[in-house]
């Protein structure tokens, strides 16, 4: 040890600096990759986070226009109005290029409302296949609708898919509305078994959901303000005197 280095604390430097020396620096020319490895994770991770956190805003965006345009709310309206003289065509036994079509070979009225607002779903399916939305927040908000409508509209969409030329016609809608509509019914499984173990059996599950009545059971506090009505069986009837 050269003289300058004096005291305990200067023996203690140089003590550790061979140790570094003689374990830590053979694997030196380790640490540069090593480092850019941990630098260029960090920076996919981050790249990653940006993505998503720009997918689900613009599937906000785009559910605020649905729920805020005045177009989009009418497209939705005509799309209601539409589906009773579908459902009505059906029923009486007609084709549906007949309803598609009038008489000179126009699309029909009915047939523009009911197409244009399935593609409207049509697109949010193409956005989240192609990750432009995110899928957790489009289910959450719109899966129902687009599982309902879908549902409502199958005649036309079997029609417009069986057209020869046609059969991609709804594609990405028919597929995430068969993937959304089995995520729904776990959904609906995991909710009864939870209610079971609460110790409500899933019939009265069902009647609470159906009657828009929440199937958790109510709380003491609202038990004692709203008491249900007493079932106390009646006793016997008083004897007559003799």
């Amino acid at each position: 040890m050269p003289d300058s280095c004096l005291g305990p604390v200067c023996e203690y430097i140089h003590l550790l600096s061979q140790w570094l020396k003689i374990h830590l620096l053979p694997f030196g020319p380790l640490f540069t990759p090593l480092v850019a490895s941990v630098a260029g994770a960090i920076a996919l991770y981050s790249i990653h986070v940006t993505r998503s956190v720009a997918r689900k805003r613009a599937a906000v965006d785009f559910f605020l226009k649905t729920d805020m345009d005045k177009t989009m709310v009418d497209a939705h309206t005509a799309f209601q109005k539409a589906l009773k003289p579908m459902e009505a065509h059906a029923c009486s036994g007609k084709s549906m290029e007949s309803f598609c079509k009038d008489a000179e070979g126009f699309y029909t009225a009915d047939y523009l409302a009911i197409t244009s607002y399935l593609n409207i779903h049509e697109l949010v399916a193409m956005g989240i296949k192609n990750k432009v939305f995110d899928e957790e927040v489009c289910y959450n908000f719109w899966s129902d609708a687009l599982v309902q409508h879908a549902n409502d509209a199958h005649r036309l969409i079997e029609y417009e898919s069986s057209i020869k030329g046609s059969e991609a016609a709804f594609l990405e809608l028919r597929s995430l509305k068969v993937k959304w509509e089995r995520r729904n019914l776990k959904w609906q499984e995991r909710q009864q078994r939870k209610a079971k173990r609460q110790g409500q059996p899933p019939a009265t599950v069902q009647s609470a959901q159906a009657a828009g009545q929440s199937p958790v059971p109510p709380s003491q506090e609202t038990t004692v303000a709203n008491p249900p009505p007493s079932t106390k069986p009646a006793g016997p009837p008083p004897a007559t005197p003799g």
